[in-house]
C-alpha cells in the first residue's frame, strides 16, 4: 500500500488489519523523513510532511506546501529535489486462510470514522455483491461525518 489507505481482511467474522498507514508521524517514516532533510509537524492539529521551503507557507495553510501522509503517487512538490513523501509501496504478502471472508481496502476518510470491526460488521450482510458492501461503507463513513474523500473496495 502506499499512503493512508488501509486493508482489512475478514477472519471468521473479525476484523484483521494487514497493512500500516503511511503517516508521517509514524516512527519509521518520520525518521526517512527527517534523514532526507523534511520536516514532520502538526498543522491544524494534523500530522504533515513539509520542507524548509515550504515551512513558512505551511504554517499558513497553504495546501501545496505540505502533505499529510509520508508515501503516495504524485505531489511533486514534496518529492524534487530530494524525495521527502516517498512513492514506494509497502509490500506484504498474506497466506490466505479458510475462514477469510472478503478484503476491504478503504482510505481515511472511511477509517477515521469507522473502526475495523465496524467496516466488517457493515460489510458482512453484503459480502456477496461487493458493490452494494461497498457503497455501504461509503454511505455509513458519511453519516458518521466524515469530511474527507470516501473510497472502499470489497474483494472476495
Amino acid at each position: 500500500n502506499v499512503g493512508d489507505c488501509r486493508a482489512v481482511i475478514c477472519r471468521g467474522g473479525r476484523a484483521v488489519t494487514l497493512t500500516s498507514d503511511h503517516k508521517p508521524d509514524r516512527p519509521d517514516e518520520k525518521q526517512r523523513i527527517e534523514r532526507a532533510g523534511g520536516f514532520v509537524g502538526k498543522i491544524a492539529g494534523i500530522s504533515r510532511v513539509y520542507s524548509a521551503a515550504g515551512a513558512g507557507l505551511a504554517m499558513q495553510q497553504e495546501a501545496s506546501t505540505y502533505l499529510a501522509v509520508s508515501r503516495a503517487f504524485g505531489d511533486r512538490s514534496l518529492k524534487a529535489p530530494t524525495p521527502l513523501v516517498s512513492c514506494e509501496p509497502e509490500v506484504k504478502r498474506f497466506q490466505v486462510q479458510h475462514d477469510d471472508l472478503f478484503l476491504v481496502l478503504a482510505c481515511d476518510g472511511i477509517w477515521d470514522v469507522l473502526s475495523e470491526q465496524n467496516v466488517v460488521d457493515i460489510v458482512l450482510p453484503h459480502f456477496h455483491d461487493a458493490k452494494a458492501a461497498a457503497d455501504a461503507v461509503v454511505k455509513a463513513a458519511y453519516r458518521k461525518g466524515s469530511v474527507d474523500n470516501l473510497t472502499a473496495t470489497v474483494v472476495q
